[in-house]
């Protein structure tokens, strides 16, 4: 079992993305962040230098997402928003790359949107939906990625049902143990988080994360 007063407050990333939220909403995300020590947040652009500025007195990582989840972040645009990131106080980026041209086999312009994200100097995060792409498509966005330096990766983006075991094992098999593995979509259960882990997951993002927390203050 977790050291559950510091593994889990690294582990468990608390994602704010709703553009529905509140200005008291964002804060209550922010208070609540503290109150559990969480150590990292996956946020928008949006949102990002208003969380920068609530937590300014807290150790955290804040990551911003980049085209997520549409992938429909033009290539000329993608410098301006990094550096938009960077001004804005972002820890790393969380991007969604452009698999409409990955499946039209142009591989080297997929390849140059990942490349060009991931010269910010901010680590990088690539997301992939798994249950979205045919096993050669989701093998050669992995491939790319890893060609490129990239180490960091996100499986799922919220869009549909939980990731399965099954796909979690061919996910740890296919990338080895020198890899970042974080999982994100319907984990609302301290139970859900506790079985990802144990499977060999790194770390999980959720906004369901203060349900999550409460469960493991009644242990």
């Amino acid at each position: 079992m977790f050291n559950i007063d510091y593994e889990l407050n690294e582990k468990i990333h608390a994602t704010i993305i709703n553009p529905y939220l509140s200005w008291d909403d964002l804060i209550a995300n922010c208070e609540l962040i503290q109150k559990y020590d969480i150590r990292n947040v996956s946020t928008s652009l949006n949102f990002l230098s208003h969380i920068k500025n609530e937590l300014s007195n807290h150790k955290v990582n804040i990551n911003t997402l980049i085209s997520y989840p549409f992938a429909d972040l033009p290539v000329d645009f993608i410098d301006d928003f990094v550096c938009y990131a960077k001004d804005a106080g972002a820890n790393g980026i969380e991007y969604t790359p452009n698999f409409l041209k990955l499946s039209k086999n142009n591989l080297n312009t997929f390849a140059a949107e990942i490349e060009s994200i991931n010269s910010s100097e901010l680590p990088v995060t690539i997301i992939i939906n798994k249950t979205k792409l045919n096993k050669e498509l989701f093998e050669k966005a992995i491939e790319i990625s890893l060609e490129l330096g990239i180490i960091n990766f996100q499986f799922g983006d919220g869009f549909g049902p939980p990731i399965s075991n099954i796909d979690i094992v061919e996910i740890l098999k296919f990338l080895g143990n020198q890899n970042s593995t974080k999982i994100v979509g319907g984990i609302k259960k301290l139970s859900q988080v506790v079985n990802l882990f144990d499977a060999g997951i790194d770390c999980i993002g959720t906004s369901n994360f203060n349900e999550i927390f409460e469960e493991i203050r009644l242990i």
